[in-house]
Order: C-alpha cells, then structure tokens, then sequence
C-alpha cells in the first residue's frame, strides 16, 4: 500500500510539473507597429494593440526575440502580427513574427 501511495505522489507531482510548462508557453497572439528595432540587444519596441489572452491595454513596450535573425526584416512603421511567452514569471518574449 505504502508504494502505491508513493507512486501516486510522484505521478501526480510530474502532471503538475508537466501542466506548469505547457501553461508557462502558451502563445499570445498579438499585433503592433514597430517603433524602434535594437539588433544588438535583440529588442525590438512595439506600439501593441490589446492583447486579450493577457489582459493587457494597448501601449508601447520593449520586447527581446528568440529569433535575433528576424530583426533584421523589421523597420519602424511596420505592422507586424507576433505571438508573445512568458519564458519567466512575469517575463514575455515574442516567440514568433508573421
């Protein structure tokens, strides 16, 4: 009894430690114009539209991009549709740019 117990506890820990990733990478689809493009820290400053799934206002922010090779196709004025993670508590990232 004591080992089913047991192997009940760790299964229920993983699916917890599982569910927590899949939330923490869930894609937030948004839109913006492009304000200002910083190749050499990887940012890239957006005047976002609301983004619903975060429950965030329109407003202007700077964002790091996984793909720094994408920066380059970026110019200020640009409307541009991406998807945002949370790669840290609190911490976005735009994960992809259409």
């Amino acid at each position: 009894m004591k080992t089913t117990t047991r192997y009940a506890l760790i299964l229920t820990l993983a699916l917890a430690a599982a569910s927590s990733t899949v939330a923490a990478q869930s894609a937030h689809p948004a839109t913006g114009v492009v304000k200002k493009v910083d190749a050499a820290k990887g940012t890239v400053t957006l005047a976002h539209d609301p983004v619903k799934s975060l429950n965030w206002p329109a407003m202007t922010m700077d964002f790091q991009v996984r793909d720094k090779a994408s920066l380059a196709k970026l110019k200020p004025g640009q409307k541009i549709e991406f998807e945002l993670v949370e790669e840290k508590k609190g911490s976005y990232v735009i994960s992809r740019i259409k």
